[in-house]
């Protein structure tokens, strides 16, 4: 895994978490549940039943339709860049510099989108989920730095 990984949010979403790393589903397991008649695809990655897997698949396919308690990062610091800034909508943004070496310390969990899903929805982006162990906000332990660009 790469040493440091990034985040990036837009300058309403730093304000409207003050400032927190929190995830769309807080307080629920990261698992997802996969079933016949489901939004899922045959040889997507996903498996049947409920699964940490299955979530990793639909939270990079759709954060926002599939709410899970991850929260997408990249080793990548111009696609962080971009995320930040919404490919130039916002003038401005804010990066999270995430130390690795830090996340078990802190009981954070990680899951590389690639390991999971067969085809990932933005291949570019290296991405790499992250949960904290109480499925809530990441802990600021884990953040060397907050950037604003």
């Amino acid at each position: 895994m790469h040493r440091y990984l990034y985040r990036g949010v837009n300058p309403e979403l730093y304000k409207r978490t003050n400032g927190q790393l929190l995830p769309k589903a807080v307080g629920e397991p990261f698992k997802k549940a996969t079933y016949f008649g489901g939004d899922w695809y045959f040889g997507d990655g996903s498996v049947l039943g409920e699964s940490e897997r299955n979530a990793v698949v639909q939270h990079q396919r759709d954060s926002n339709k599939n709410l899970t308690s991850g929260i997408s990062t990249t080793p990548i610091f111009d696609n962080a860049k971009r995320y930040a800034t919404h490919n130039g909508t916002y003038s401005s943004g804010y990066i999270y510099k995430i130390d690795t070496e830090l996340l078990q310390v802190h009981g954070v969990s990680h899951y590389a989108v690639a390991e999971h899903a067969t085809m990932p929805t933005i291949p570019g982006d290296e991405e790499i989920i992250l949960a904290a162990k109480d499925f809530g906000s990441l802990p600021a332990g884990i953040v060397l730095e907050v950037l604003e660009i």
